[in-house]
This record gives structure tokens, sequence and C-alpha cells, in this order.
């Protein structure tokens, strides 16, 4: 190659993406085509989404291909990605920046499946900021409504033009528009659309913040009886502070019995160890473990932490639907086994966790907590507590179809090189009574006055908020 071609080549590397790139329309829909076959060759839980909430996945994406018209600009058309992506209503599927490609390349045991490189972490924080930037930036007037029961309450009193809310206001209609009717119908457009397994619909406690993707940069809402119009370039008056929150993770005795242990995520098995073999007493007769919000990360942190609790072995098993391919099967072989029913696969294993040498040896009952939003790693968690005689799972349905999962596979669109992340297993486990693994032991959920207090007046992770106000805490305390 000569010195020219050299420099040449390094340019379309190193050089970023214009914003006034145009793809297309036979680009842009062979990317999207490439979006959909990959959905359709990959994503097992399909059937059980379309299921869940009565779409048909490649019915969305036919629409969706009506968006691209030939003269989409480069912002327009990751915003068409973005709705494409969020039809699968997936924690772990969505587009992905230039740190997440470093470690993926580097480490993951998925990467031989992948057609990413580090070459293509050149643009992909681009891409990935005008999903994420660009959603925030344009909507001064945001705030997030509290999604309880099938309503949308306001938990922060503020002022809008002269006019005051009231903080437990009930949103009733956009633009006129019956509120939930609107999140049905725009659902792809949304940022976090997710499904709430009682009343069966959507919802998406962010929706204010994709109005101006909508093309509504002015609005009307209406809370209670009373129509209000923004703009989202004007930002609200006297909006009402919250109470500081201490999000660290945490470990304490509650009642003197009580052992509480908050995971804020699965990271840092060693500071849950220590703090377990530091405050632990033989006085502890019931053990919490609080996954609220926590949305996953490292199974082991969950394994290892049990290990130093456990008195005798605790076995579960788990079993993860696929759709089978041959460099699939390679890739996760080495988690169980496999067996093949056509182009289908069930990964299957028993695990057994044993108690350490160093184990506090509780013979109690442990319950795990949890929300809507737990995921991921910390959702498996929630399996094997359903699993489990000794262990109670208490808290809200997850609004995500959850379980043990593996993690997402990456992919890059040919033409425009969005790099995207895919999720592409189930957990079966639940089988038929349980198939999203969705299910809780015992549901508590929050009446809106209870969350405005929880949120407004307390710290929510002290000892004091948890002892005496906590819902579920209470529960613990007397079951």
């Amino acid at each position: 190659m000569n010195k020219l071609c050299f420099l040449l080549v390094c340019w379309a590397f190193l050089c970023p993406v214009s914003k006034s790139q145009t793809l297309t329309q036979t680009q842009m829909r062979e990317d999207i085509n490439f979006l959909q076959s990959h959905i359709n060759e990959y994503c097992s839980f399909v059937p059980l989404l379309e299921q869940r909430t009565g779409i048909s996945v490649n019915d969305e994406y036919n629409k969706l291909k009506k968006k691209v018209t030939g003269v989409n600009s480069v912002e327009e058309f990751v915003e068409i990605i973005r709705q494409g992506l969020n039809i699968l209503s997936d924690g772990h599927t969505g587009l992905q920046n230039s740190q997440r490609i470093k470690w993926y390349v580097a480490n993951s045991y998925l990467s031989p499946l992948s057609n990413v490189s580090l070459a293509d972490t050149l643009h992909a924080d681009y891409y990935y900021s005008l999903e994420n930037d660009s959603i925030y930036s344009r909507m001064k007037c945001g705030f997030w409504p509290k999604y309880i029961n099938g309503k949308y309450y306001i938990f922060r009193s503020f002022a809008y033009n002269g006019v005051p809310i009231k903080a437990g206001a009930e949103i009733k209609a956009v633009d006129g528009v019956a509120i939930n009717r609107f999140i049905q119908e725009h659902r792809s457009q949304l940022y976090r659309p997710m499904w709430d397994t009682v009343n069966k619909q959507w919802f998406d406690e962010y929706f204010i913040f994709a109005m101006p993707l909508m093309g509504k940069n002015k609005f009307s809402l209406t809370f209670d009886n009373q129509l209000i119009d923004f703009d989202s370039a004007k930002s609200f008056d006297n909006l009402q502070s919250l109470h500081p929150q201490n999000n660290s993770s945490k470990m304490s005795i509650l009642n003197n019995n009580i052992l509480y242990i908050y995971m804020p995520s699965m990271m840092d098995a060693n500071w849950y160890i220590n703090e377990l073999l530091r405050i632990y007493t033989p006085n502890v007769k019931k053990i919490v473990i609080d996954i609220r919000s926590n949305s996953g990360g490292d199974d082991s942190v969950w394994a290892k932490l049990l290990r130093k609790i456990l008195d005798k072995p605790l076995t579960y098993s788990y079993s993860v639907g696929v759709n089978h391919t041959v460099a699939l099967e390679k890739a996760i072989s080495s988690f169980g086994n496999i067996k093949v029913t056509g182009n289908a696969a069930v990964l299957t294993n028993n695990v057994t966790l044993f108690p350490d040498s160093n184990s506090v040896h509780f013979k109690g009952r442990i319950y795990v907590l949890q929300n809507r939003y737990t995921y991921s790693a910390a959702s498996a968690l929630s399996s094997l507590a359903m699993q489990s005689r000794n262990m109670q799972l208490i808290g809200e349905p997850s609004a995500l179809i959850s379980g043990y999962t593996f993690p997402a596979i990456l992919f890059k669109l040919p033409n425009s090189g969005i790099v995207f992340s895919l999720a592409f297993s189930s957990d079966l486990t639940g089988g038929k009574a349980n198939p999203y693994m969705d299910k809780v032991n015992v549901n508590l959920e929050l009446n809106i006055n209870e969350h405005i207090d929880k949120v407004q007046n307390n710290d929510y992770h002290s000892d004091n908020y948890l002892m005496n106000k906590d819902k579920l805490i209470q529960y613990v305390k007397t079951h």
C-alpha cells in the first residue's frame, strides 16, 4: 500500500462521522433488515414477548421501515434504530458506546459470534450520544412521574407559568388523549417502555423526555381536571427538592435480629463478605437481601455472599432457552448440558452452593426484596429465591421478561456502522406457572402517598426508615 492510500484509510477510520452524512434509502433498509434478521435468528424470547404483550415483532418492524424515506439524517436514522431496539423491551438490548465495545472484544466469550471489532469504537460514542444526550438536553421541563396501579402521579410539586401542581396530582391525558392510550400508541418512540403485568399494558415513567423525539416540543398535560400547556425549552418554577439519599452499598442489623444487606448493583463481592463477617452475630434470625432497582452486574457476587451465609448446601437449577446455531452452542456449552430440538436449544444445569469454611452458618430464612426494575444478574438471584424453601421473594413483579439469562451479543449494522447489543436467551425455569420470570412470592407495592413520603421526607436506605416505614421490611418483621 502506498503512503497516500495508507493515509486515506487512516483518515476514514479517524475522521468522526459527519452530522450531515446521509445513507441511501437502500442502505438504511439493509441495516434495518440486518437488525430484524438477527432478532429472528437469535432472540429466543420473542415468542414470550409477543405472548405477554400481544404485539408482533415482525409487524412492528414492517411499520418501522416505512419511516425510512431516503433523506433521513444520521440523527434521524439512529432514532429509527433506537425505536427498533425498543420494540424488544429488553434491558440488555440497546446502542453501545466505545467502552462497552472494548471490553466485549477483549473479554466476552460471545465475541466470536459478533461482527464487531475495536475499529468500531471510533464512531460508537457519537451514535450513543445521539440517543442519550439529545433526549435529556432537549427537555428542560422534564420530570419523572410515578406509575402506580395503572396511573401516573406527580410526586414533586412544581409551578409552570404560574400554575401550581401539587404532589399527588394524577396525569390523566397528553394532548387530550388518555395517558394510557397515548403510551400504547407511541410505545416504540418512548425512552424506557416496560410492561405492567397486572394491568396488562405498556407504561413509561420517562415518557416526558421522549416528547421532542415525537416532534412534540410543545404539548399539554391534564393533571386531575387542570390542563397545562408545556414548552420543552422552558424550565419549571419551584420544583420541589427531594430528600437526599445514600445509595451506597449497606449492611446493618435491624431490630437486633435482622441482618439487612442492600445491594445497589452486583459488584464488589469482597465488600459484602467483609462486612458480613464483621457485623454478623448469632442473634440474627432473619436475613434481608435488598436488590430493589439493582440492574445487574456479576452473578458470582451474590453466589459468593451466599456461600458465606449458608449453613447447608443450597441447590438450584437453571434452564435457559436459545435459538440454536453451532457457533452459539460452542460459546455457551461450558455452562451446562444442551439439548437441541430443531432450531431451538435448552441449556440446563444444577448448581450447588456449598458453605465456605468461614461461613457464618445461618440457619434461618432469607428474604429477597425486588421491585419492577430488578434485572439481569440481580433477577438471577430472584430466580434462585423462587426455587428455595428457605428463601422468599417479596416486592413488585418485574416489568421486563426476567430471570437467569446470558449477556447480550454485540453486532454492527453493515452500512451505518451502528453498534448495538442484542439479548438472545430466556429463562425457562418458571415453566407454565411463571413463563416470564416476573412473579414474586409476596406482592407488596406502595401507594402514591407512601411513595411521596418515602422520597420527600426520608433517606429510605436509613435504618430509621427501614425499621419504621419500609413496607417490605415490616412484612419481614412479622413473618
